[in-house]
């Protein structure tokens, strides 16, 4: 009977990790296609950027045609970023063309960029060029050569400008698909171990009598609650089976635990991560589009952060971003989300909420870290906050892009203050 017994008992562990073999392999290609759609939404912001310093460069070469030029510091700006943007646009395109993800759509404005991307540098030569030169007709010759350049490009931008909406529609109508699938794979799983544990408890019910009480535990389990316990009673068996059971349902509870906070939360702080947040900013774009209303966003940002990790050491650095969470999560409504865009960065969005009701909020957070005192760390903590609402904003690029302009303008300011849209509190 008890060699009978611990085969049942064998079978269920290696059906368990079956279903759990399943569920991760499923789930790390979820992760694969979230990764890919994530670079190409990079990629369709960075394509932006290409276009907008381009336009700004072929505006000052016009200046400089016309004799209006004034300070070559603007044109050196667009200059150094552009050739930033290219070369980071260049390795995104690669790593999507490396997993296989690309399609059709994304093929035909890839090849685009890329021979903007390759131009671009010999129109970058030619401004240096112009801009150093000291012989008028050498650098006039050369300042028509870039002009046509640019003008050259021209059809690729409106080419891509079609192209780019297009690719931003279809990423944000893939992440609500992505959300079903993996909503999917957790329902198989669970299916899974529940048909284990109806088979082996109904071969159960012949070997030993006192499982005749299995069926309320069926029950509890097909209704997908996994925080019962069976009762048994006496009989070897039984104690030895019920053991059983209850490991598994533990091992599998601890198992959908680990798997959800890994997915979507920041080890450290505990708060949503940054691939939650790109979800949920999706998710409320969506919804503002859809039913007129609008929400706002708030980037915080840790003041001086580098150093205290330099000065007291990263364990200190840790102590100070998880006792900054508990400020942020203790000011906020329960509507609110808040997530760790990345290392000292935090953001919250706030749903159903314009800019004019984000400003007291946020300049109130701000006091309440100012007044703080930090358990291990002598001296005060401040934060600066850049925020933006959807008004007006058809993406969630241009949302997050100007709390970030506000953000940069809190910091050049001075620190420890609160901008929206050019509004310091």
């Amino acid at each position: 009977m008890r060699d009978r017994l611990k085969k049942y008992i064998f079978l269920i562990f290696i059906i368990s990790i079956i279903s759990y073999g399943i569920s991760e392999y499923y789930s790390r290609k979820i992760e694969g296609e979230v990764e890919v759609y994530k670079q190409r939404n990079e990629i369709v912001y960075n394509t932006y950027r290409v276009l907008y310093h381009m336009t700004a460069i072929k505006e000052v070469l016009y200046t400089i045609q016309y004799g209006m030029f004034q300070s070559d510091y603007v044109i050196k700006e667009h200059l150094k970023e552009l050739d930033e943007v290219i070369e980071n646009l260049s390795r995104k395109i690669s790593y999507v063309f490396y997993t296989g993800k690309d399609d059709d759509l994304f093929r035909s404005y890839a090849h685009h960029v890329e021979v903007i991307a390759n131009l671009s540098p010999k129109i970058i030569e030619k401004v240096n060029f112009i801009l150093t030169h000291q012989e008028e007709n050498i650098k006039m010759e050369a300042l028509k050569e870039a002009i046509e350049g640019g003008e050259g490009l021209e059809i690729f931008f409106y080419e891509i400008d079609d192209f780019l909406d297009a690719e931003n529609s279809r990423i944000t109508e893939s992440i609500p698909l992505l959300i079903l699938k993996a909503r999917r794979i957790r329902n198989v799983t669970n299916i899974l171990f529940f048909i284990s544990v109806v088979i082996t408890a109904y071969v159960m019910f012949y070997s030993c009598k006192g499982f005749r009480g299995l069926s309320d535990f069926i029950k509890s389990i097909k209704g997908g609650d996994y925080s019962c316990k069976i009762d048994g009673n006496n009989e070897a068996c039984v104690k030895e089976v019920v053991s059983a059971f209850n490991t598994v349902l533990g091992k599998i509870k601890e198992g959908e635990k680990e798997s959800e906070s890994m997915t979507i939360t920041d080890p450290l702080t505990g708060v949503y991560n940054r691939r939650y947040f790109d979800l949920r900013i999706h998710e409320e774009i969506n919804r503002c589009v859809r039913y007129s209303t609008i929400f706002s966003i708030s980037m915080i940002d840790i003041d001086h952060f580098k150093q205290i990790n330099d000065t007291f050491g990263h364990q200190v650095g840790d102590a100070v971003l998880k006792e900054v969470v508990m400020l942020i999560k203790q000011n906020i409504r329960d509507t609110d989300i808040v997530a760790r865009y990345g290392g000292e960065e935090f953001m919250v969005i706030y749903p159903c909420t314009p800019r004019s009701g984000v400003l007291t909020q946020v300049e109130r957070l701000r006091t309440i870290i100012e007044a703080h005192k930090f358990a291990d760390l002598e001296g005060q903590v401040t934060v600066s906050i850049g925020a933006a609402d959807s008004a007006g904003k058809s993406s969630p690029e241009q949302i997050i892009q100007e709390a970030d302009s506000s953000l940069y303008a809190a910091k050049r300011n001075g620190r420890n203050r609160c901008v929206i849209v050019g509004i310091t509190a």
